[in-house]
């Protein structure tokens, strides 16, 4: 799940990245290219949360 995750959320980077370079070519128009770096914007917070949050209960464990 965590692999997952991490693979979304890079993914979902790449196409904010590529929404500003596809603007700038002229391929899509500005609300395009916002509505693109919304929804890639949304769904990167949505899965960079999942692992990029620590656990304190892993980490309390090898504390012994």
């Amino acid at each position: 799940m965590k692999t997952l995750a991490q693979w979304i959320s890079w993914a979902s980077l790449v196409l904010l990245m590529l929404a500003g370079i596809l603007f700038l070519a002229g391929s899509v128009t500005l609300d395009q290219a916002k509505w693109i770096m919304l929804i890639a914007t949304i769904i990167w917070f949505g899965t960079a949360s999942l692992w990029m949050l620590k656990n304190d209960s892993t980490s309390e464990q090898g504390k012994s």
